[in-house]
């Protein structure tokens, strides 16, 4: 399968430059901003995710529901890491403690390899709320509306590679 495969650093390198590309490419077609990371991860095809999936992540848009809060790329983008890293069978650890671990464990732990991603993210940008990414944009002009749009894309192209890079690193 796909998501079993070990990467090499170059790999991991040309594939996440390959996914930042066309998130951004898919931005300009319409797709919103949450779709436009997961659906370029999924043409990666580094997954046996059917294409529809990229659905679960079309709510995001705009802020969680265009409600300007948590960045729809951001949030794809861990959807993205949970794709490779996340937890399929959440019970199969046989004891509580065991599947605490398995979230909170320091070296291959669910959250910090998020929390990593979430924490870059910040580093980056300064936020992960939409609407403070999207503030120094006065969008009832139209060229309030296309630097807001150059923006976005920019923020796409840049959670879709490093969301790829942490999926696909071991």
């Amino acid at each position: 399968m796909a998501k079993d495969k070990v990467y090499s650093m170059e790999e991991i390198e040309e594939i996440s430059e390959n996914a930042s590309q066309a998130a951004m490419e898919h931005f300009k077609h319409g797709l919103n901003c949450g779709e436009c990371v997961f659906q370029a991860y999924l043409e990666q095809k580094t997954t046996d995710f059917p294409p529809e999936v990229v659905a679960l992540v079309s709510g995001m848009g705009g802020g969680m529901g265009f409600t300007k809060h948590t960045c729809g790329a951001v949030n794809a983008g861990m959807c993205v890491i949970g794709s490779r890293h996340g937890r399929k069978h959440p019970f199969a650890k046989a004891t509580f403690e065991e599947r605490v671990d398995e979230l909170h464990h320091e070296g291959t732990g669910v959250y910090p390899r998020h929390g990593e991603y979430i924490r870059k993210c910040i580093e980056e940008f300064g936020t992960i709320e939409c609407r403070d990414l999207c503030f120094p944009f006065d969008e009832s002009t139209p060229e309030g509306k296309k630097n807001r749009a150059r923006n976005c894309k920019k923020i796409i192209g840049w959670c879709a590679k490093v969301a790829t890079k942490a999926a696909l690193s071991e």
